[in-house]
């Protein structure tokens, strides 16, 4: 099931963000954030008009999705994706039901989403493209971790393209 964020998830939610942080290879944070810090997010997402959902497993909180609308005059008409899912529920078709839910509810107030995602972060590449985010850039090195470098990759799409599916170019090996 796939619905609302709300206050009540908070707990389930900074647990959820903090376990995937914790696997140091999806978030920028390695450690997660507070309670309070989640709380404070999660009401920023629906105060600015943003997207916030959640996933659900027989009532246990799987998945997240947010898009953040630009905070800029100019920018307004555009928001940042982020999302992440518990280790168990990688696999399983529910990242991109969580992001078609997600890209519904803000193409209908957006024009344009981005996201950034790590190069390594190969599973999570191959769904955004499928849905037809275009690469736009990429951050070389910009992340160095336990020793290890990591590109990070910028991701676009804009209301006009979703649904078209993934242009030619940005498949891999095409």
């Amino acid at each position: 099931m796939i619905r609302p964020t709300t206050a009540a998830d908070v707990e389930a939610l900074h647990a959820l963000v903090t376990a995937v942080c914790r696997e140091r290879r999806f978030l920028g944070s390695t450690t997660g954030f507070t309670v309070d810090q989640t709380r404070g997010y999660v009401a920023h997402v629906q105060a600015t008009g943003g997207v916030s959902l959640v996933a659900l497993e027989q009532e246990r909180l799987v998945g997240w999705v947010d898009i953040v609308p630009g905070a800029y005059e100019g920018l307004t008409h555009g928001g940042r994706l982020g999302m992440g899912l518990a280790h168990e529920a990688r696999g399983c078709g529910r990242g991109a039901a969580l992001l078609e839910r997600a890209l519904e509810e803000g193409f209908a107030r957006l024009d344009r989403i981005e996201l950034e995602v790590f190069a390594s972060n190969t599973r999570a590449i191959a769904l955004y493209r499928r849905v037809g985010f275009r690469e736009e850039g990429c951050r070389r090195r910009a992340r160095r971790l336990d020793g290890l470098h990591d590109d990070i990759l910028m991701f676009g799409l804009l209301r006009t393209e979703w649904r078209q599916g993934p242009v030619m170019g940005d498949l891999p090996g095409l």
